[in-house]
């Protein structure tokens, strides 16, 4: 195989979080995606008006015709935006076997998040369908991402509350970065380099790198700032996963550079995948969220 950069490109679960910016992405460096989407999926919000969007419905749970799909259109890598939430991970594995027998060189996992190093808990589907795609001998590139700049409100609870919560003293460094620089970082690398820097690697991304404590002086002139014991339950839906998470970051497990087995964190290592994306200026938290 030679180590030319891949051609063809497919990816499924191009919802509104991550997916439609990836498939954006794609198309803002005219370079061709394919989008696979269910029977059901409403495809409404893709700029079908683009040449370089193509859009099959297939279903994601027979191998068969996924793979009649991936050879049709001679993929070479799958990029998966299904959601952990609902239940896409596991649910990777069709699109795993799929992919191996129609012939796909890289399977870019859905990861877009902090670094999974416990295959217990809840993201640690994330990181047994990682050891899925080596024991079939599928190459794959996992990308981590930290938290999304996007996302803060909702860690802080501010829609709900009109309010800044930060669990305990927030002083621990956490990984941000845009969803936007995300799309844009995976179609760069995708497109300018070969299967000897992505087969079978693991980029890390850091876009900002700041405690809550720092985001609450940014927040400090459009809303209160509390400091609290706990995340508030009323009117709060899922407030003990916020509540969970908190903890998790006052830990470290923010960052991408954090190591579980020491308890350290590398700040060089949070971001050790930025150099693949020279000359790029990543968005700070202030610009994506007007603070």
């Amino acid at each position: 195989m030679t180590d030319k950069p891949f051609k063809s490109f497919a990816i499924v679960g191009a919802g509104p979080r991550i997916g439609i910016p990836i498939v954006k992405a794609f198309l803002a460096a005219n370079t061709p995606i394919l989008v696979i989407a269910r029977p059901s999926s409403n495809v409404s919000s893709l700029p079908v008006d683009d040449n370089n969007l193509t859009v099959v419905r297939a279903d994601y749970t027979s191998a068969p015709n996924i793979t009649k799909v991936f050879q049709e259109y001679k993929i070479d890598v799958l990029i998966s935006a299904v959601s952990l939430a609902t239940g896409g991970v596991p649910a990777q594995h069709v699109l795993a076997d799929a992919a191996k027998a129609a012939g796909v060189k890289l399977f870019v996992p859905s990861e877009f998040g902090p670094v999974v190093q416990s295959e217990e808990g809840f993201a640690g589907a994330k990181l047994r369908f990682s050891k899925y795609l080596r024991s079939i001998g599928l190459p794959s590139l996992r990308i981590y991402t930290g938290l999304f700049h996007e996302f803060i409100p909702w860690f802080g609870c501010v829609d709900e509350t009109g309010t800044f919560y930060i669990v305990g003293e927030g002083n621990v460094p956490v990984t941000f970065v845009a969803i936007n620089d995300v799309a844009g970082y995976l179609v760069h690398v995708l497109t300018n380099h070969g299967p000897s820097r992505l087969f079978d690697a693991e980029l890390r991304i850091e876009g900002h790198r700041a405690t809550f404590s720092e985001l609450g002086a940014m927040y400090k002139s459009k809303v209160p700032v509390v400091h609290a014991d706990a995340i508030p339950t009323e009117g709060i839906s899922n407030a003990a996963v916020r509540q969970s998470l908190h903890q998790d970051f006052n830990m470290g497990r923010g960052s991408n550079g954090y190591n579980a087995a020491t308890g350290t964190d590398d700040e060089v290592l949070a971001k050790s995948g930025n150099s693949l994306w020279e000359g790029h200026r990543w968005l700070t938290i202030q610009e994506v969220l007007a603070l």
